[in-house]
């Protein structure tokens, strides 16, 4: 067994290769000369070797990464997994990559119904990696997230970090997904780090489609969604606690060596975000966030990403409520200049507040409706980046402003894990006051990707940690 010296930078792929037709094994590249290949032929020999150089393992002794630290949107991106997904098996289903790994293991293939574009690559097959990333054309199980572009795999990677799906716990290390004749979504529910952690466990969905489907709007074909994410190293990439050394990357490549977007490298707790191409920033700075993007390009150009926290596809207000909203965009490539702009010519009651040009450009305003404002409108936030040939983004507000209603002064109390309480009244017109704020919002159910806050029509569920009564009032 050879000594490793500073793995975490001498590593650089986990390859797939049949020998002779016959033995499958794993061929571990090292750059450094002196070091020779490890050949595995089994996940007993695999486990032993990577658990041989890690350090000690620490349990426990380092902070949890808090609660969420970004902020949750109104309209969620997240889907909630339901019966019509499969729930890959832990322990006999990451066996693509020649014999059962649910440390560094694969899944599949699974078949398209649909042509998934990368690029200039269409794919009608892909396996879903243990280690946060979706594979095209072939298996992948590298456990160290390497800096972007790189050859010759190809994936779209909503976190790529050492995840291990052994550790303990019935609602820890559960990886779902689905397919339909146009999208395939794919969940990761609590999975931990290696080696078996789950004091920090993290969240987060991936969804790509034929860029038709509306559960990616605005022409989009990848969707990633986070929830809670709490770690960003295991204990082999340089990691103690979830945290430092090799962390954790977010972008989609396309194999060639050139062609690549890149959202961030995370490797610490907390907010901090330095944009795509800065320093490592903090995993709690994904929580919450939501990028939809387009890889069907055939040019080295892609269009600034949309992300945001804040903005929904359908917002439901009433008059004089203040309403922000915020886009984010992504320019993806290294050295693009982004700049955003907003367009609400039917909203008397819209302010632009603030855009922010640069390689992550914002576009903020506040939404106030006026009583001209009732009815449906539309507001655009668009980005457009100075690449080669210049591309831009736009993505789509869809306003509905309500009248008001008056009704006599009640106070009335409602459970927020209960099923959607409708406070409609047919009088004129009042806001209505709740202890935790103005504008609840519910998830219509036959339209994946459209949500709605609506403060004068129902309230909406937490999970089951939260229940606790809801005090309301219908003010004169």
């Amino acid at each position: 067994m050879p000594q490793f010296v500073d793995l975490a930078a001498r590593f650089r792929t986990v390859e797939m290769t049949m020998l002779n037709r016959c033995h499958l094994f794993i061929a571990l590249a090292f750059t450094a000369t002196g070091l020779d290949a490890q050949q595995f032929t089994d996940a007993a020999s695999y486990d032993a070797w990577k658990a041989s150089i890690a350090p000690d393992p620490v349990e426990g002794t380092g902070p949890l990464d808090g609660p969420m630290m970004g902020q949750r949107s109104n309209c969620d991106c997240w889907i909630e997994p339901d019966a019509s997904y499969t729930t890959v098996n832990n322990q006999t289903q990451w066996n693509a990559a020649g014999f059962n790994n649910a440390d560094d293991g694969n899944h599949g293939p699974v078949n398209l119904p649909f042509g998934f574009q990368l690029y200039s690559n269409v794919f009608n097959q892909v396996y879903i990696s243990t280690n946060g990333i979706l594979v095209f054309g072939g298996t992948y199980v590298a456990f160290t997230a390497q800096g972007l572009p790189m050859a010759p795999n190809r994936f779209v990677a909503p976190f790529w970090a050492d995840i291990d799906l052994r550790g303990p716990g019935a609602n820890n290390n559960i990886v779902k997904y689905k397919v339909t004749p146009t999208a395939m979504y794919v969940n990761y529910i609590n999975v931990g780090y290696f080696s078996q952690h789950v004091d920090k466990v993290n969240t987060f969905q991936v969804i790509i489609t034929n860029a038709t489907d509306p559960v990616a709007p605005n022409g989009a074909n990848v969707s990633f969604c986070y929830r809670d994410m709490q770690w960003t190293t295991g204990d082999v990439n340089g990691g103690a606690n979830g945290f430092g050394g090799n962390g954790a990357n977010v972008g989609a490549n396309q194999g060639n060596g050139v062609n690549y977007l890149q959202f961030g490298r995370f490797n610490q707790p907390g907010t901090a975000y330095n944009g795509p191409f800065g320093a490592p920033g903090g995993v709690s700075w994904l929580d919450g966030q939501h990028f939809l993007f387009n890889t069907i390009q055939t040019s080295a150009n892609v269009p600034p990403v949309v992300s945001s926290t804040t903005v929904c596809d359908t917002i439901e207000v009433c008059i004089g409520v203040a309403t922000p909203l915020e886009v984010t965009f992504l320019s993806p490539e290294p050295g693009q200049i982004t700049t955003p702009s907003i367009s609400a010519p039917t909203m008397q009651g819209w302010a632009t507040t603030s855009l922010v040009t640069g390689n992550t450009a914002t576009a903020s305003g506040v939404l106030t409706a006026t009583t001209a404002d009732i009815g449906f409108h539309t507001i655009t936030f668009s980005g457009a980046d100075n690449g080669q040939p210049p591309l831009t983004s736009t993505h789509d507000v869809v306003i509905h402003v309500l009248p008001l209603i008056i009704v006599d002064t009640v106070d009335f109390a409602v459970c927020d894990d209960s099923a959607p309480t409708n406070l409609s009244m047919r009088s004129a017109a009042s806001p209505i006051s709740a202890e935790n704020g103005l504008i609840r919002t519910t998830r219509h159910p036959q339209a994946s990707s459209r949500r709605a806050a609506t403060p004068m029509a129902s309230i909406c569920t937490r999970p089951p940690s939260h229940h606790k009564p809801v005090r309301l009032s219908l003010l004169p």
